[in-house]
């Protein structure tokens, strides 16, 4: 994409971005964004607009985030990415992903809805720099997606959280009347192949009850568990690994080291995509 197009995408998406202060409409003059208010906001050069104002919790480092990209590419998760662009209605026109990494959940739902349009939010910088390359019809922005989020109330027709942070009630005030909310969390065999040599995360064993309980006011109305198998190459081992907040307190280079003595490794991927309404 080509730096006047990421800004055409930008401007478009002002139908649905909002002040991240006061949460007023935003306009673009030349390179910020300013409301009516007087906050101003960088737009970067890579045509992405710079809506966080501080947070406590890190964004993904720029080594995360191209292990996500280059894993992702790979296509160990198309089947999730293909759920959840089955899972946003066909009459969806604004769709936002929270924490949305480099974008290629959004991309996927946008390719499968030709009349959609989508706006990435994280809160890494090197994420949404790659997030605003991911498909022409999708804008980008650095913004908080723990808290309140730079969109307008009942603005948006579908919200993804893939793997992300979320927050029911923040989901209800941006949703439009009727809008869903695509939610995909991990399933406790997810990847538990990697627990024991690598020292990672698990999976709280009542995932279930907590999804529900902070995605309320939203109303659970459809889920789908996915489940396969992937045999995994050492360097896509790696970025697995790392590509999530594993990869901020493991040492990349122990973790390399032990993803080539394992050789390729079979992992299971067990997902739930879970679909909310507003």
């Amino acid at each position: 994409m080509t730096a006047s197009e990421r800004l055409a995408a930008l401007d478009a998406a002002l139908a649905v971005l909002a002040c991240p202060v006061c949460l007023r409409p935003l306009e673009r003059d030349g390179g910020a964004l300013r409301c009516g208010a007087g906050h101003a906001f960088d737009v970067a050069r890579q045509g992405y607009a710079a809506l966080a104002t501080g947070s406590a919790v890190p964004g993904d480092t720029a080594p995360m985030v191209r292990a996500r990209a280059d894993f992702l590419a790979a296509g160990h998760y198309a089947r999730v990415a293909a759920a959840v662009a089955a899972a946003v209605p066909d009459e969806a026109r604004w769709v936002a992903d929270l924490a949305s990494g480099p974008g290629t959940y959004l991309a996927a739902v946008l390719d499968a809805r030709p009349a959609a349009r989508g706006v990435a939010l994280d809160a890494s910088a090197p994420a949404i720099r790659l997030a605003a390359a991911a498909h022409p019809r999708a804008a980008a922005a650095t913004a908080p997606v723990r808290s309140r989020v730079p969109l307008a109330d009942g603005s948006i027709d579908a919200a993804l959280i893939v793997f992300g942070p979320r927050d029911g009630a923040e989901l209800d005030r941006v949703l439009a009347p009727g809008g869903t909310a695509v939610v995909v969390v991990p399933e406790p065999e997810h990847l538990a192949a990697l627990r024991e040599p690598f020292g990672t995360l698990g999976v709280a064993p009542d995932k279930e009850q907590r999804l529900l309980d902070r995605m309320r006011p939203l109303r659970l109305v459809a889920e789908e568990r996915l489940r396969s198998a992937a045999v995994l190459p050492p360097d896509d081992l790696a970025r697995v690994v790392l590509m999530g907040p594993n990869g901020h307190h493991l040492d990349h280079d122990d973790v390399r080291a032990t993803a080539a003595a394992l050789g390729p490794l079979e992992v299971e991927v067990s997902v739930r995509v879970a679909r909310f309404a507003r």
